[in-house]
């Protein structure tokens, strides 16, 4: 598989955030060079901090963090044989494969030539969290050793160019973007609304994992396979919450880290929760982004407030110290429900004090591979062309989105006389009303731009993960282990960022 080298900057940005602590104020300057500097170690902590939340949570991803490869399947039905129909058609999962044989070609004035060039952006060389995002990029070169086996995308090769911006190195990030690739596939950037002006000036477009801000979650040049517009949340796994812990979610706290990132996703969680109805009494509960000496006060806090709910916005890292300070006060809220990051391995094998934690999804489960095609041939695919790859949830937006891509791609050749170019392959994914992966994840409109109104709930039982609901093949379940509610989406009304710079109107898609 091609791959191409990576980017690195020296370069200095200047970010909008509230006051934090007094750890970072309203248009801090941060350099490459600056975080060095022993004197700036308290606030790269606390951004730190956010990061695995916006990384995993702003997506509505999920999964087990780094799934052992070796977990995939290892009988004889390997790649070749599972993912191929009766009449040798290769399958993933319930679609056909996007990839094979073809004389197609692609536009010289966009980075075109022997090769489809495109690009996974990652964080993964920022150096407080090495490695960040790097489920992205493996799961690309999964995608892209399994569709260049089979020819490439009507026989143009993948080639995937590496760039990392390390966190705060966007601008040269979308430069180097810019310079060398047809199209961002299935990455994601911390610091996305970093990406404008530069991605609409050079024509980019953008299949992304995730998006974290409002700028770049309302942009266009840009397709999700799973949507998170700032303005519209998933409501299924609240309601789930209302109609079983009616007398719980009375008294409900949200404790979130004091960054503006984990603050917003807090404040519009909040709203979402008052418009699903029955969480009559919410508190929002600021904790230290780079975290607290001590987690007992929380603790404390929590039991003279009487809480018999809570949801936590940060990383698991930081949840368990708190579960810790709760056993040791002999006190525990009778529901603890989360985010999908939180459908971590992390917090696995932790005992008592984690058991009953609860975690959304809208993947299919890692544990439950065997029932599920589409993750199963994910295993597998993993397993053979990315052996060493990290196998966690982003990864599967990843593969989603490679899947969209690839398909897109083979539409816009239909009527573009074989030729692949960037708004014309945008312009087919903008008609996708129904999307689901080949199963990988339940059904989601990325044309409508709107979050799936489906998905499963996983608890901590016995320090595993299982399915807490739907049961399979119960009347909950409305079809391949998800549950759909008709009012399973909130729209806000609350401003959570701005998503002007992200609207170039000159471009048609």
């Amino acid at each position: 598989m091609p791959i191409t080298g990576g980017v690195t900057a020296d370069v200095t940005l200047i970010f909008s955030t509230r006051q934090v602590s007094n750890e970072v104020s309203e248009t801090d300057t941060f350099s490459s060079r600056s975080f060095q500097q022993g004197g700036n170690m308290r606030r790269i902590l606390g951004i730190a901090g956010v990061v695995t939340l916006v990384a995993l949570s702003a997506c509505s991803a999920s999964g087990s963090d780094g799934t052992p490869i070796d977990s995939a399947p290892t009988d004889s039905a390997a790649v070749e044989t599972t993912a191929a129909d009766a009449a040798g058609q290769v399958k993933f999962g319930t679609m056909d494969s996007p990839c094979g044989k073809g004389t197609a070609t692609v536009d010289p004035t966009q980075n075109g030539g022997p090769t489809l060039k495109v690009v996974s952006a990652t964080d993964k060389g920022f150096t407080i969290t090495p490695g960040l995002d790097i489920e992205l990029e493996d799961s690309a070169k999964g995608f892209i050793g399994w569709c260049n086996e089979q020819g490439g995308i009507q026989g143009v090769p993948l080639e995937l160019v590496i760039v990392d911006a390390a966190l705060f190195q966007v601008p040269a990030a979308i430069e180097k973007i810019c310079a060398s690739a047809f199209a961002m596939v299935g990455g994601g950037l911390v610091f996305d609304n970093q990406e404008f002006p530069r991605f609409h000036e050079c024509k980019m477009i953008d299949f992304a994992a995730y998006t974290v801000t409002s700028a770049k979650a309302g942009s266009n040049g840009k397709i999700q396979p799973i949507p998170n517009p700032a303005q519209v949340k998933p409501t299924s796994w609240l309601l789930y919450l209302k109609k079983n812990h009616v007398q719980d979610i009375k008294k409900t706290a949200i404790l979130t880290g004091n960054f503006e990132t984990t603050l917003n996703v807090a404040k519009s969680l909040k709203e979402t929760m008052e418009i699903v109805g029955g969480f009559d009494s919410i508190d929002i509960i600021e904790y230290n982004s780079a975290g607290e000496a001590s987690w007992t006060p929380f603790a404390q806090k929590l039991k003279d407030k009487a809480i018999t709910a809570m949801s936590f916005v940060g990383s698991p890292s930081n949840i368990i110290p708190l579960l810790k300070a709760m056993q040791e006060i002999g006190y525990k809220p009778n529901v603890i429900f989360n985010e999908a990051n939180f459908y971590d391995s992390s917090i696995e094998n932790l005992g008592p004090m984690s058991d009953g934690l609860i975690a959304r999804t809208v993947y299919s489960p890692f544990e439950e591979s065997e029932n599920f095609p589409a993750m199963s041939d994910y295993l597998s695919i993993m397993k053979k062309h990315n052996p060493s790859g990290k196998i966690a949830g982003l990864g599967l937006q990843t593969f989603s989105a490679y899947l969209m891509f690839a398909q897109s791609v083979n539409e816009c050749l239909k009527t573009n006389n074989g030729v692949i170019e960037r708004e014309c392959v945008l312009a087919q994914a903008k008609k996708i009303t129904s999307w689901n992966a080949g199963g990988l994840h339940t059904e989601t409109n990325p044309s409508g731009d709107t979050p799936p109104k489906c998905g499963t709930l996983m608890q901590l039982q016995g320090g595993k993960w299982t399915r807490l609901f739907p049961v399979l093949g119960s009347a909950d379940d409305n079809g391949n282990g998800w549950h759909c509610d008709e009012d399973g989406v909130a729209n806000l009304t609350g401003v959570y960022g701005d998503a002007a710079p992200g609207i170039d109107k000159s471009r048609p898609n």
